[in-house]
């Protein structure tokens, strides 16, 4: 065999190597590039929308992730309470709360049940008006004292963190069949910080509290049937019996947990919030991008089906060229 039939048989093969290259390549894309676009796009409800870069990817037609709604909760920086609030009273019992920075508002209320009815009240509420603020439109007659609404005399300074209040009615005020609001404040607060730790109190005192029974006949209080439960500010030993307790908005604060998650955090109430799934076992886009262009990597990459078919074009030429020559080389001899 001649040198140049060696030359178009090696031709040849280097062709036809590139051909069958071309073709699989060809082959692989047209059968796998969709199937890896499938896994990318589409997304169980176990599988995570967000990539390792960040970025939230839409959910695909197969299934759709429902977004799920985590426990209402706000992190909090303050290791203690912003606010400490102890509501107290010559009267009534005591009680506290705890709140943090995110806590907005604080209701406060004294409840009263006594077996006869109220004749005349007077009382004032001290508050500290740096932290805590009583809105006008908030705290009504209505709203403090429902009971005494239309006969209640009331006042508050807002400067001095003082509210005045008294009633009296012949008729009574009826507290004997369940326990009632004797006293309801809502108190806005201060725009305090994590760094903040504010100790305050509400100081309900109760300067007078007359009962009686009612008159059978006109319904007014019987005259000498009065008994003073509070007398200028002092609790009086009766026999009339009498529930009373205070009410005050749940603590908001708090403590940090042994081990926390994030130091120096830690879990108290606030709004709902919406989150989406941390990422299971099935791999993100980015990451099954970068798989499939890692395995297309490996392959040899000569082109498309087109430049697969103008190669094979090309090999049918050379073999002719080839069977010509050989022809020739065969007839020469």
């Amino acid at each position: 065999m001649s040198k140049r039939a060696l030359g178009f048989l090696l031709a040849f093969f280097v062709t036809a190597s590139l051909l069958y290259s071309s073709i699989f390549t060809a082959f692989c894309e047209s059968e796998f590039s969709g199937d890896a676009t499938s896994l990318g796009d589409t997304y169980t409800s176990e599988e995570a929308l967000t990539g390792v870069d960040g970025e939230e990817y839409p959910s695909g037609s197969e299934s759709s992730l429902e977004a799920v709604t985590a426990a209402p909760s706000t992190v909090s920086l303050a290791q203690y309470p912003v606010l400490t609030v102890s509501a107290i009273s010559n009267y009534f019992g005591r009680i506290d709360a705890e709140y943090n920075e995110f806590t907005r508002e604080i209701t406060v209320t004294y409840l009263l049940k006594s077996s006869r009815r109220l004749l005349s009240v007077y009382w004032t509420l001290s508050y500290d008006s740096e932290l805590l603020t009583v809105d006008p439109k908030k705290n009504t007659a209505a709203t403090i004292c429902p009971m005494m609404k239309d006969d209640a005399i009331m006042s508050i300074d807002s400067k001095k963190g003082v509210i005045c209040f008294s009633a009296n009615d012949l008729r009574m005020f009826d507290y004997t069949t369940s326990e009632a609001v004797f006293v309801k404040i809502v108190f806005d607060t201060a725009q305090l910080t994590h760094k903040d730790s504010e100790i305050t109190k509400v100081d309900l005192s109760v300067s007078d509290l007359i009962v009686s029974e009612p008159n059978p006949q006109t319904g007014e209080s019987f005259d000498g049937k009065e008994v003073a439960l509070v007398a200028n500010s002092k609790a009086k030993k009766t026999d009339v019996q009498v529930s009373k307790y205070t009410t005050i908005t749940p603590s908001t604060f708090v403590e940090p947990s042994a081990n926390p998650a994030t130091p120096e955090q830690k879990l108290t109430t606030s709004p709902p919030t919406t989150v989406k799934p941390s990422p299971a076992t099935q791999p993100t886009k980015p990451q099954q991008e970068k798989e499939k262009k890692t395995d297309s990597d490996t392959l040899l990459y000569t082109g498309t089906w087109y430049v697969a078919l103008l190669i094979l074009v090309i090999l049918l030429i050379c073999s002719t060229i080839l069977f010509i020559m050989r022809k020739r080389d065969i007839y020469n001899n």
